[in-house]
């Protein structure tokens, strides 16, 4: 892949992948989360990524994925249907797994919204990162909706955390089926709102 065009300045902040350059979508179709977002969604989080599976609903280039794998998550998958991000995709994790042959990653490329028994089946302490492409995207006006009601209808309790990246002007409920919000961080346009498992 020619990445003369396409290499960023965004690299993974931490970890044993640090320092690792990502490749990124062509701005039209992703949307790439911002650094300072990263960091700060990964400071919060601290240990507790050690060990569980990270889900990146929308991968783009996996920037959150990657950066859970160098933080000590077991595994990352990604939900990425447009072809070139996934080509892009899959090119940043054989390139993380060239500086790191143990990382372990899974990578589909159907409708997020059709894969729903994906991750009913997982027993594994999970972890779910929504970053949906902005609702003022053309034919996105819904998207939002879609994922509020994707994770009301998960049945999971191995899906203990939801973080729901997106426009700060958008309304996030309170609850979402047996996920109660516990906090926002506001970054710009951009808001990360936590989800906790109800117990």
């Amino acid at each position: 892949m020619n990445s003369s065009k396409n290499t960023s300045n965004i690299t993974i902040s931490a970890g044993k992948l640090k320092g690792l350059r990502l490749i990124l979508p062509p701005s039209h179709t992703t949307r790439p989360t911002k650094s300072i977002v990263r960091q700060s969604f990964f400071n919060t989080l601290g240990s507790e990524i050690v060990d569980c599976v990270f889900i990146e609903g929308f991968g783009g280039s996996g920037s959150m994925g990657i950066e859970a794998l160098s933080r000590g998550a077991s595994e990352s998958v990604f939900f990425e249907q447009d072809s070139q991000s996934a080509q892009i995709l899959t090119h940043n994790l054989l390139h993380a797994k060239q500086r790191d042959a143990a990382v372990r990653y899974r990578i589909y490329t159907q409708d997020f919204f059709a894969c729903a028994h994906i991750l009913q089946s997982l027993q594994t302490y999970t972890i779910l990162y929504l970053d949906p492409p902005f609702a003022l995207r053309e034919g996105m006006e819904d998207i939002y909706h879609k994922c509020f009601d994707f994770v009301r209808a998960l049945n999971n309790p191995y899906i203990w955390l939801i973080a729901f990246e997106g426009m700060s002007e958008q309304n996030m409920p309170q609850t979402l089926g047996k996920y109660a919000r516990i906090k926002q961080k506001k970054f710009g346009k951009s808001t990360i709102s936590y989800f906790n498992l109800a117990v």
